[in-house]
Order: structure tokens, then sequence, then C-alpha cells
């Protein structure tokens, strides 16, 4: 098959051609890689910067406008009837649609408090009587004391639902506005509140509010104060509407709160790109620290990166066809060791498709072990009851996070703990024997009983428990299910 001679031809020939490909390929890279990025780099950090100044300016002047309009608002003192107050807070919000609602917090005497429950009952057309926040979806009567901070009047705008929603609400019960109310009541200056979900009165809000003390009653423990009532994402919208380009995403974080779910959002035209660090500023609303997050968007990015890698590509080309000349050279010259190549060839075909093969069934598994421990996560989740895991002494070792609805205990408090201290003692031997009966017979046993919840109360519940086995000593704890009957 092979009729030209090759004896006397240099074997070094073979080894020349990957040496000179490798060269060749990171001469390019080293020289236009670089070059080609760092403009795209630095335009992008430029525009960002620009983009976000200009959102950040637009945030700040307004937030600085509501809060004067609402100190000229207080500076007119407590309005004398709701209608006045009505008029004031209209005027308000007609002026800044991004406010969702204004209220009025007064402090009312126990004498004084069936005549106001009496009064915003009429107001609203439902029952209404002063309640205390309890964290739930419902609100509990609030108990006798000798002064209560109410909201006593509402104004919301049209598009945010039921304007009722915190008529008759005592402020000081809810912790999210305590530090924000005794900042605006002693030092006499506004002060925000975290984000808190309330719902009431058939109406729901998930804002945050600002609390401006009237200038006559500031630095007073009895001060009358207002509040702005303000939703993040629709603060953010109104806002940045006209500015917002789809070219980034905005998010807004309060620093002051430390959690990682941004209060609102304003998301580009795709995912963000994750290689490029965010451009961040601080905002102070009140007496809370706002962070603002612009990031440009991954596809408009890699667009820029694409236009700027021409070159790259172009060199990369030059280099592709040097390489396939070289190739063929060399094959030409190394035609006598065809059978050979075709022989390696084939082989390296099968090991390769091998190495596929296991790779894949890698992947497979991978993505198996993961989707069985995510679909094992969510069901935890979804679950109306409680999971835990024991030890052999029934200490707790997990608890899932419906301990802290359930039973009003975040379930880290009870880590480490027995699992018996739930229960009532009449319940002890009845539970012993169950875990006994789970351990004994290696299957799931079942016990009708009931937990205790913090506040004594006795909540119904099914258990169910599994013994994990242990090779050696036969039982290496539990998994119980506690499900609400």
């Amino acid at each position: 098959m092979d009729t030209h001679p090759t004896s006397g031809r240099p074997g070094t020939l073979w080894w020349l051609l990957p040496v000179l490909v490798l060269v060749c390929g990171l001469v390019v890279t080293l020289l236009i890689a670089p070059r080609s990025q760092a403009p795209v780099q630095a335009l992008t950090q430029d525009l960002s910067r620009a983009h976000h100044d200009q959102l950040s300016r637009a945030l700040v002047e307004q937030a600085t406008d509501v809060l004067a309009a609402a100190r000229e608002l207080t500076a007119r003192g407590p309005a004398t009837d709701a209608d006045s107050f009505n008029r004031q807070a209209t005027s308000l919000l007609a002026e800044f649609p991004e406010v969702a609602g204004v209220e009025l917090l007064t402090t009312i005497g126990h004498a004084q408090r069936p005549m106001v429950e009496r009064q915003l009952s009429e107001q609203t057309g439902q029952f209404v009587r002063f309640a205390r926040w309890t964290g739930t979806r419902d609100t509990q009567a609030a108990e006798p004391a000798d002064h209560y901070l109410v909201i006593r009047q509402g104004v919301f705008q049209p598009d945010t639902g039921p304007g009722v929603s915190g008529l008759g609400l005592v402020a000081t019960s809810v912790p999210h506005w305590r530090d924000a109310l005794r900042l605006a009541r002693r030092e006499g200056r506004p002060a925000a509140t975290t984000v808190t979900e309330l719902e009431r009165n058939g109406g729901q809000q998930r804002a945050l509010r600002v609390f401006i003390p009237f200038p006559e009653n500031e630095s007073s423990n009895d001060a009358d104060l207002l509040a702005l009532v303000i939703r993040p994402d629709h603060w953010l919208e109104h806002q940045l509407a006209a500015l917002h380009d789809s070219r980034w995403q905005v998010e807004i974080h309060d620093i002051s709160q430390h959690a990682r779910q941004p209060l609102a959002a304003l998301p580009a035209a795709n995912p963000p790109a994750s290689d490029v660090p965010a451009t961040r500023s601080t905002l102070t609303l009140a007496n809370r620290q706002w962070m603002l997050s612009t990031r440009p968007a991954g596809e408009w990015l890699d667009s820029l990166r694409e236009q700027a890698l021409w070159p790259a590509w172009l060199t990369g080309l030059a280099v592709t066809l040097l390489a396939a000349a070289l190739t063929a050279w060399a094959c030409w010259q190394l035609i006598v060791h065809k059978r050979l190549l075709r022989r390696r060839s084939i082989r390296a075909r099968k090991l390769g498709q091998q190495l596929d093969n296991t790779r894949v069934e890698k992947n497979i598994l991978h993505h198996s072990l993961q989707e069985s421990d995510r679909r094992a996560r969510d069901l935890i989740e979804l679950g109306a009851g409680i999971f835990a895991e024991l030890d052999e002494g029934r200490h707790i070792g997990y608890l899932s996070p419906q301990a802290a609805t359930l039973l009003d205990i975040p379930s880290t408090e009870l880590v480490g703990t027995p699992l018996d201290a739930l229960f009532a003692d009449d319940e002890q031997r009845e539970l012993a024997m169950t875990f006994d009966a789970a351990r004994r017979d290696q299957g799931i046993q079942r016990l009708d009983t009931e937990l205790t919840t913090r506040s004594g109360q006795l909540l119904p519940v099914t258990l169910r428990a599994k013994t994990l086995r242990d090779p050696l000593s036969g039982c290496a704890g539990f998994r119980v299910t506690l499900t609400p009957r």
C-alpha cells in the first residue's frame, strides 16, 4: 500500500507539529485575548458606573423630597378630623405615587378604647378592635393597658388593595417597629422599619413604614406619628421606570437587616453576568441604610465581547489553517505509518467512546443523586408536619422549619434536646413504648399523641417513627414525622 520509501527521513517531524500548534496557540492567546477584553471590561465598568450613579441620584432626590413633603404635612399638626387627614394624605399620595399609603398613629388611653374601637368599626364597616401583631395570619386582641399607640387612620393608593388593613393595630406590638418608634418619639426624627407582612381586616400588606413625629410632640413618649407606608418593589418601579435600562439588573438590599434576599429588584432583559462584579453604593432612608446594586446582563456583555474577539478569531483561523497545512505535509511524510495510525485511531476511538460512556453514566448518577437530595429537601419543606432525626437516646439532631410555625419554637433551639420534652408527662410512657417497638420490629410505628407548644397549648399530632439501622449496634437513631391531626 505504501509505495513511497521513508527510510532516511527524520522521525522528529511528527513531534514538531503539535509543538508548533501549541506554541502558535499560546502566542495568539497571550497577545490578542487580553488586548481584546481589556477595552470591553473598561467600557462595561464605565457604563455601569454612569447608569448606577443616575439611578442612585434619582432615588436619593426622591426620598429627600418625600420626607420633606411629609415633614411639611406634620408641621401643620395632627388633623382634627378624619376628613382633614384624608385630604392632606390624598394630596401627598397624588404628588408621590410611589408611596403606598399614609397612616396616622395616635396614643389612646384605656378609657377611650371602646369609643375608638366603635369609631373604627363604623369607619370600615366591619368589627374592629385593638389588636396586637402575632406574626401569623391572625391577630389577637390587645391586652388592657394604660395607653395604646394604635393606627387610627389610613389612606392608601387605589392600586394597593384594601386600605384599612392596619386600623386598630397596636404599633408597639410589632417587634420590627419598636426600635423605629422609640427613635422617632424620643429623638424627634424620621425612623424607618424593616419590611413587615401585615394581614388584618381583610387586607394584606408587605411594606416598610417611615415614622415621622409631629413637631409639637417631638421627643415625647406620647407623640402622635405620621407613617409613610412604602412597598420597596412599588417604590423602585415608580422611581426608576423612566430611567431603568433593561441591560442592567437593579436590586436594593437593606444593609441594616443583613438579609440576602433583596427588598426589591428590577430584572434585566436576560440573566445578569456572573463573572462581572456588581456596582454598589449606599442610600439612606430615614435611619436605615440601603444598598443599591446594578449588574449588566450577560447576553449584552457577551455581545460586546464577541465584537471585541473578532481579531482573536481571525488570528485563530490563521493558526488553524497553518496547522491544517502542517498536518497535511506531515501526513504525506508519514504515510508509511498509516496502518499503525489507523489501528491506534480505532483503539483511541473505542477508548474515547468508553470514556464518554463512563462520563455520561457518572453525570447521570450525579444528577440523580442531586435530584434525589433536592426532592427529599423539598418534600420536607412542603410537608404539613414536622420531620426530625433523633439519635439512639432520642435527642434531636435535625428538626424541620415547620417547628417554628406549629410550636412557635425555632428549630435551632430544639437541636440537642430530648424529643420527649415536647410531650406532656402522661404521654412519656406511650412514647417510649412506641420507640422501643420501632427499635425491636425494625418497622414504622404510629402513635396519636399531643405536642406542647411554647405557650403551653396542646397540638394533636400523629407520630410515626422508623429506626435507622446500624450494622454493628442495630440502631443508630430514629426518623420521626409529627403530622397535625
